[in-house]
């Protein structure tokens, strides 16, 4: 461990032998990040991803130079599929050392792969697009999406969880189950994904138990038993005979019984059993045709929800196409990012905007570029309205004052004040550019009227 104030070797002192700051509190705030970075290691080990996540982003707070705990971090998100935040640390961490950091080949695979950065891109549209059908209710379309996002970056927790979302939505509550536990498979103690769980296993606990209500054995009723000693004789009013002529007439008589029988009951029966199956046909017929009817109206629906999908799909083509070159994007900010850190704000704000505003990012990559861009834009404009007005005042060099003015206001024309606008103004009248002096006084009168260069401003405008 080294003195924070010149960073020479501590010992079991309270106090630095060298310089002799006191350093008991400092000890204690080094001690307790190594602490949270090693709590934070165990639980990635353990695939406690959350838990590693949070016990990391302690460490770094407490010491930002922790630069194990910063790469870890970095891989942590990288294995929860967030890699925007884990590219962040592991450029702060190549800035923070830049010599012998592991950071810094984590950074060179994803550099050299550009078809793994266009993916990264490609995941973060798709799950943000997904994100906007949901909140239409458009969820056929999210459901698609994330399918799509999770194909691409299986290890996207919050693709997982959204996923689920969608089907309990739908009362696929099986569906959302088998989700939440590819989630739990790589984050296991989520909060959010142990929730969610929690919740559908319940649901799914009361389907079950009014499946087996209903599914209630009936009782049969006892068959009556017969011995094999019952015997059952049916009475038989049989009579033997030897009448022949007899026998003929009963067998006549039988004959002409059942053709009356046959012309009188069977045919009536047999005319009325063909127009009850006429009917069947029919009404079948009838069945058909209307199953026809709703199978066309139903193929029309998928039509128009197809074309309304490849629509969509166009319209992601053609944005893709458009779009920057999302290597040439992640470069100029990280590279924006080591001016920053190197302390050269001017060139760190002229790389920032290079940067097309309207790129496609996540919410991290938005955060972390408005974060620097605000800060170097405004450090940058500070400087060189000093070196400008150093030009101006002391060396009377009015061109190179009025280009250090112009190089400040490109920058962001709405940040700067009013003493640039007016210096730059006086610049142009040295000059004898009289209209773009009155241009800047002009400017000064419209934003800063109450200003104490307004008074200036109105003085110096020539008519």
């Amino acid at each position: 461990m080294r003195c924070y104030k010149c960073n020479a070797v501590l010992s079991e002192s309270e106090f630095c032998n060298k310089c002799g700051a006191d350093v008991a509190m400092y000890k204690k705030i080094i001690r307790s990040s190594e602490a949270h970075y090693n709590q934070g290691l165990s639980k990635a080990q353990a695939r406690d991803l959350t838990g590693a996540a949070d016990a990391l982003r302690r460490s770094i707070k407490l010491n930002k130079q922790n630069i194990n705990a910063r790469n870890l971090l970095g891989l942590v998100y990288f294995e929860m599929g967030e890699a925007v935040a884990a590219l962040s640390q592991w450029v702060i961490s190549k800035n923070l050392q830049p010599e012998k950091n592991i950071a810094d080949n984590y950074l060179n695979e994803i550099k050299k792969n550009a078809s793994r950065l266009e993916t990264i891109n490609q995941t973060i549209k798709k799950y943000n697009q997904a994100l906007a059908y949901a909140k239409q209710d458009s969820h056929d379309l999210a459901v698609i999406q994330l399918k799509k996002v999770l194909n691409m970056n299986p290890n996207l927790i919050k693709g997982y969880q959204l996923l689920a979302l969608l089907y309990i939505d739908n009362n696929e509550h099986e569906k959302a189950a088998k989700q939440l536990k590819k989630a739990i498979a790589i984050d296991k103690n989520n909060p959010l994904t142990l929730q969610y769980l929690n919740e559908v296993n319940g649901v799914l606990k009361e389907k079950e138990k009014k499946g087996e209500g209903k599914a209630k054995k009936v009782q049969e009723r006892p068959r009556p038993k017969i011995s094999g000693d019952d015997v059952i004789i049916p009475p038989t009013n049989y009579k033997d005979t030897n009448t022949g002529g007899l026998t003929i007439l009963n067998v006549v008589i039988g004959i002409a019984i059942g053709i009356a029988a046959a012309w009188f009951l069977m045919l009536p029966a047999k005319e009325k059993n063909l127009s009850l199956e006429y009917q069947k046909n029919f009404e079948n017929m009838s069945s058909q045709l209307s199953n026809y009817g709703v199978q066309v109206s139903e193929l029309e629906r998928e039509k128009e929800e197809l074309s309304n999908q490849i629509s969509t799909l166009q319209s992601e083509i053609e944005s893709y196409a458009s779009a920057p070159d999302i290597s040439t994007e992640y470069e100029k900010l990280l590279l924006a990012m080591q001016y920053y850190e190197q302390g050269s704000y001017l060139e760190a704000a002229e790389k920032l905007n290079e940067i097309d505003a309207n790129f496609a990012q996540s919410e991290t990559y938005a955060a972390v570029y408005q974060q620097i861009r605000t800060d170097s834009v405004a450090r940058a404009i500070r400087g060189l309205y000093d070196t400008g007005y150093n030009q101006y005042r002391n060396q009377e060099n009015y061109e190179a004052a009025l280009e250090s003015f112009q190089r400040a206001y490109a920058l962001d024309a709405d940040a700067v004040d009013s003493a640039l606008l007016y210096y730059m103004g006086r610049c142009y009248q040295r000059l004898g550019d009289a209209d773009k002096g009155n241009e800047c006084m002009d400017m000064v009168l419209e934003r800063f009227p109450n200003d104490g260069f307004a008074k200036y401003a109105r003085e110096y405008k020539t008519n």
